[in-house]
C-alpha cells in the first residue's frame, strides 16, 4: 500500500500527548493550568461515559482490542454510536486504533501472531470504517518492542499483507529502562522505515526506574517527541495510582505533574 507522504512539522498537532486510562475518574487529574494532554483511550471501543460530562474535553481515541467476540460484537455500533454524537463532543473520535500487541500473547496483548489471521480480522472490522470517508483516520495494530518475529517485523509483514487496507498511520510500544533513551529514540526511528511515510503514535511507552530517573527520561524524550514531524501522537503508560497517579488517586503524581506539563 502506498504510504501518505507526512514529513512536514505542521502537519503534527501542536499538542499530541495523551492519556491511557483503565479508569474513567481519573482523566480529569490531568486539567491542570499547563496541561499539554489532549487525548485519551482505554483499550476499549467506548470512553466508558468520561466525554466533556464526565469533566474532561480530551478527545476519546476508540481502540478494537483483539478479535475476540467480546471485543468485536459492540465495536461497530459503537464507532457509529460515536459518529452520530457529532464533533461538539468529546466522545467524537477522528482517529481509531487497532489490535493491541497482536504480537504478544499474556500481558495484556491481543496473542494474534498470525499475520494473515490478523489481516483478516483488521478487514473484517477496522477496514470497515473507511465507509466514514477522512472523518476517521485508522491505526495499525500496536506492537511490543520485541525482536524478530514480532515487534516492528511482525508490523512490516501486517502492512504488506494488508496491502489496500485504508491504514492512515502506524502505532507501536516501547518498555525498557529509563536510561536507555538512545533505545527508544532508536526504536522510532525505526519505526519509521516501516511507517513508510506514514505517522507514527506510540500508544504505550513505559520507562523502568526510579521516579528521579523517571522524571529525567521524560525531560529528555517529551521536548524531542514533540519535535518530531512524524510522531503525532504519544502516551505513557499509565493514568493510575502509582504511575501517573498519586497512591490515594486524588492527583497526578510527581512523573503524572512531569509528563501533564513538561
Amino acid at each position: 500500500m502506498a504510504a501518505r507522504p507526512y514529513g512536514k512539522l505542521e502537519d503534527a498537532p501542536a499538542n499530541r500527548r495523551g492519556i491511557a486510562f483503565n479508569d474513567a475518574s481519573l482523566v480529569h487529574l490531568f486539567n491542570t493550568p499547563g496541561s499539554k494532554t489532549t487525548w485519551k483511550y482505554n483499550w476499549w471501543s467506548l470512553d466508558n461515559g468520561n466525554g466533556r460530562n464526565g469533566g474532561t474535553a480530551h478527545e476519546f481515541v476508540p481502540m478494537l482490542h483483539s478479535d475476540r467476540p467480546d471485543h468485536t460484537g459492540p465495536w461497530a455500533a459503537a464507532i457509529d454510536r460515536c459518529v452520530n454524537v457529532g464533533p461538539a463532543s468529546a466522545q467524537f473520535p477522528t482517529h481509531v486504533l487497532s489490535f493491541n500487541e497482536p504480537d504478544l500473547c499474556g500481558g495484556g496483548g491481543a496473542c494474534m501472531q498470525s499475520t494473515r489471521k490478523a489481516v483478516a480480522a483488521h478487514k473484517q472490522h477496522v477496514d470497515s470504517l473507511r465507509k466514514y470517508g477522512d472523518r476517521i483516520k485508522i491505526g495499525s495494530p500496536a506492537v511490543t518492542n520485541q525482536g524478530a518475529p514480532w515487534g516492528l517485523t511482525w508490523l512490516k509483514v501486517f502492512l504488506q499483507q494488508s496491502d489496500g487496507c485504508k491504514i492512515d498511520f502506524i502505532a507501536i510500544h516501547w518498555y525498557d529502562a529509563a536510561w536507555n533513551t538512545e533505545y527508544f529514540k532508536q526504536h522510532i526511528r525505526n519505526a519509521r522505515a516501516v511507517a513508510n511515510g506514514r505517522p507514527i503514535w506510540i500508544t504505550e511507552f513505559g520507562p523502568r526506574g526510579s521516579e528521579a530517573e523517571v522524571e529525567a527520561f521524560l525531560k529528555e524524550v517529551l521536548p524531542w517527541l514533540d519535535s518530531q514531524a512524524d510522531v503525532h501522537r504519544y502516551a505513557m503508560q499509565m493514568a493510575a495510582p502509582g504511575s501517573l497517579v498519586t497512591s490515594g488517586g486524588n492527583g497526578l503524581s510527581a512523573v503524572g505533574n512531569v509528563y501533564n506539563t513538561y
